[in-house]
Formats: structure tokens, sequence, C-alpha cells
């Protein structure tokens, strides 16, 4: 699963929590933040869905 800075993301474990940094070539890491302020390092196969993903509105200018 791929996953990016700023998504939601529900890991096989139950907890819920924030993407907030990504590192690795052939096996891919996440640091996610639990919503209880913890700190979670874990695999990408530990994640069981993207509950929301982080999109940016295009910056077009005028």
């Amino acid at each position: 699963m791929l996953c990016m800075k700023g998504d939601e993301v529900k890991m096989k474990s139950g907890e819920i929590g924030t993407v907030i940094d990504t590192w690795g070539i052939a096996r891919d890491w996440c640091k996610v933040k639990a919503n209880d302020g913890q700190i979670i390092i874990t695999m990408t196969e530990n994640i069981e869905s993207i509950l929301k993903r982080n999109r940016e509105k295009s910056r077009r200018k005028p």
C-alpha cells in the first residue's frame, strides 16, 4: 500500500492516526501520530486501509 504524508490511516492493530513521515525503498516505513498522541513507527504492510487522503487544492495563477 502506498501511503503519503497527511493520510489518515487505520492499522491492522486497530489504531487510527495521521502519517507524519515516510521513508524506505524496498520496504516502506511510516511514522504515524495516533489519535491519543503516541508516535508509532510501522511498515506499510501493517496498515489496513487509508481512511482519508490529504488532497491539496491546485494553486493556479489566474
